[in-house]
């Protein structure tokens, strides 16, 4: 059995590089990928790390990322439309890992697989057979660590669709991290009329100022939000924290009939929400996790490769897996906008 590194969170609270990981063999249908690039996910991935990581968590021992960026090496023999040297985002492992461990979802890996979707359909499988349904090839013009950010892209792309973002449309978005900013950018590319967002880290709101457009940023760690607002109203309120007391304040905020709208993964003590704190006369959209990313994919790409999105506008930092404690240090202390890790040793 062949062996290789990978970020693995051993138990709440004990993430590190190991070793001892067995390296996947691609079945018939499946391509084996060399991992060259990994984002970290300050929503997932922390939570993981955290513990406080309910829906789609694979349990203790697990290899942690799904924001993985690399090269297929190998092809099984029954692979048809896939083909050695081209390039994949969301590189998976099997769900029996190996050596104990389980994936959420394994990207942070020297290694990954994607399958031969196409292959298995004509060959008479179900969509249900196929191992990995969430993968997306990338051209060559995208290099590796830019293609840390494209799924969150296309997530942040296919959420201000799904909320609705309307020309004519006044918006109001928590968080400017590197999802809130890319929602904004969306927002004002699907012609919302303003986007206001909120952030305490200053040099956030002036990248979004800078990358999405946005109209105004209010730093709530400086500024009274009610007083800078004045009771202005949205038709759309977006957490892109995921807090339930940010979803209870921004209904408050709303346009009769407008729309408070859940992005930030929510944390499994803070799982429940109150209906009866919500304004009358509006709704809530729950997008904790992505819906229709892979169906944007093409067209995010295509934004890309058109200069109109720039991926690096969404990352800070590119930081070698091996240079762990670096690459926590900087999200846990919010001096990073987002770390790319490199698995290119």
């Amino acid at each position: 059995m062949e062996l290789m590194k990978a970020v693995a969170v051993l138990a709440a609270g004990d993430v590190r590089v190991v070793d001892n990981v067995p390296k996947p063999v691609p079945g018939d249908y499946e391509a084996l990928i060399r991992v060259h690039a990994c984002g970290f996910c300050s929503g997932t991935d922390s939570q993981i790390i955290g513990g406080t990581l309910e829906n789609g968590f694979g349990g203790y021992p697990t290899v942690l990322g799904h924001e993985g960026a690399g090269e297929v090496v190998a092809v099984g023999k029954k692979v048809r439309h896939i083909k050695v040297g081209e390039r994949f985002i969301h590189p998976n492992l099997h769900p029996d890992v190996g050596n104990g461990y389980s994936k959420t979802h394994g990207s942070m890996a020297q290694f990954g697989l994607v399958c031969d979707r196409e292959a298995m359909l004509e060959d008479g499988f179900a969509e249900a057979d196929i191992p990995f349904p969430k993968q997306h090839k990338f051209p060559d013009s995208i290099s590796f660590v830019d293609a840390g950010v494209l799924l969150s892209l296309a997530e942040c792309h296919s959420a201000a669709k799904n909320f609705g973002a309307a020309p004519g449309m006044d918006i109001l978005i928590y968080g400017a991290g590197p999802m809130g900013i890319a929602l904004a950018m969306f927002c004002k590319l699907r012609g919302a009329d303003t986007v206001v967002q909120i952030d305490s880290v200053p040099d956030r709101l002036e990248q979004a100022k800078r990358v999405a457009k946005v109209d105004q940023t209010i730093n709530f760690a400086a500024e009274n939000v009610d007083e800078v607002l004045a009771g202005r109203k949205f038709d759309l309120v977006m957490d892109a924290v995921g807090f339930t007391s940010i979803l209870y304040e921004g209904s408050g905020r709303l346009k009769p009939g407008g729309k408070v709208c859940s992005l930030g993964v929510l944390r499994t003590n803070d799982l429940m929400i109150d209906t009866s704190r919500l304004q009358c006369n509006t709704s809530l959209h729950m997008l904790n996790f992505p819906y229709g990313e892979y169906a944007i994919m093409d067209e995010t790409i295509a934004l890309i490769e058109s200069g109109k999105v720039d991926p690096k506008d969404f990352y800070s930092h590119v930081v070698s897996y091996n240079d762990l404690d670096e690459v926590l240090r900087l999200v846990r202390e919010k001096i990073a906008l987002k770390v790319i890790l490199t698995f290119d040793d």
